[in-house]
């Protein structure tokens, strides 16, 4: 498959992408962004983490940094970042060149995919990059190779027995090295049931982010002339994430919304993993409200930042408004 794509104010026609690829030779970056908030566009990415997994070797921290912005930080009482954690931060144009060639090459993989590919892309068209890279979704791998229902990324790790003293705290080198450590729990699943190629994968069943097994990965920064810079500002460097009862509450209770959400259609299984999730964290009402009125105004917010608002969208909200009621409270209720 090709496709044109467009950087630079140029066009290039990508290679061959990666379906008929051998999953065990392709590099995969396992990549995990924290963000103002859920619509790419509107809002931007504040902190950056890539865990690369080369054949034949272990999964490693290749690219840790916080991004500043340009804008005031907002959804601090998820991931902790403040606007003076970024003052002194890279913009994502000052590390575009850096980011791109860790991406180059490789499969791009995140634990809820849906997410993170959205801001990717925007990131990169801010940069002058309209070009999608392969990639897949950890989340959904559970019901793809039979392991069980999609979960969030903590419980996910607990299911399958990765050993790491991880707790959710949305700090993306964290996450990313959760999700990179799933991921190989995964690959040896993937290669005990002698599936080899990406195309194989796919044909065990149908999700959308399959699509792009036809594009071709990243090519290597120096094509598109992109700024390089050694001015990383790591959090795990310098701050101890503190993540209080409440907070944690929060992060859990977010995840869930936003591994049940996806897909914008509440099973009843999903509906009670949420109630045990809330009877467990005993999360007060006013705060269950919040996130369910975020999620909603971050949902208009991504459908009208085209000055547009057409049939589609207004389906997608209705069926978002369903969604939230159906799990105890929507905006307007």
């Amino acid at each position: 498959m090709k496709r044109e794509q467009a950087y630079c104010g140029l066009s290039m026609t990508t290679e061959k992408g990666i379906t008929d690829k051998k999953i065990n030779e392709i590099p995969i970056a396992v990549i995990d962004f924290e963000t103002t908030g859920l619509s790419a566009g509107y809002d931007r990415v504040v902190e950056i983490s890539i865990f690369k997994k080369e054949p034949g070797k272990k999964a490693y921290l290749a690219f840790d940094t916080l991004i500043n912005p340009l804008r005031p930080v907002s959804a601090k009482e998820i991931h902790g970042i403040t606007d003076n954690d970024v003052k002194n931060a890279p913009t994502f144009n000052d590390i575009a060149g850096n980011f791109v060639d860790v991406l180059s090459g490789c499969a791009i993989a995140a634990y809820n995919v849906y997410f993170d590919i959205k801001f990717l892309e925007f990131e990169l068209r801010q940069s002058g990059i309209e070009f999608v890279p392969p990639h897949f979704c950890l989340m959904y791998m559970r019901p793809l190779l039979g392991l069980g229902e999609r979960c969030n990324l903590e419980t996910a790790c607990q299911e399958h027995g990765i050993n790491f003293n991880y707790q959710s705290a949305h700090m993306a080198a964290s996450d990313a090295e959760a999700s990179a450590k799933l991921m190989e729990y995964y690959l040896k699943i993937i290669s005990d049931k002698k599936i080899y190629t990406f195309g194989e994968l796919a044909s065990l069943k149908s999700y959308k982010f399959m699509n792009s097994f036809g594009y071709a990965p990243l090519p290597k920064a120096e094509l598109f002339h992109l700024k390089k810079s050694e001015k990383y500002l790591s959090r795990a460097n310098y701050k101890t994430v503190v993540c209080d009862s409440e907070r944690q509450a929060i992060n859990e209770y977010w995840d869930a919304l936003r591994t049940v959400l996806a897909d914008l259609d509440i099973t009843e299984q999903e509906l009670q993993y949420v109630l045990d999730i809330r009877r467990k964290i005993q999360l007060p009402k006013e705060k269950i409200r919040m996130l369910h009125a975020k999620i909603f105004a971050s949902g208009i917010s991504q459908f009208i930042s085209d000055q547009n608002f057409d049939d589609k969208e207004v389906s997608k909200l209705g069926k978002l408004f369903k969604c939230l009621s159906k799990l105890g409270w929507a905006p307007g209720e």
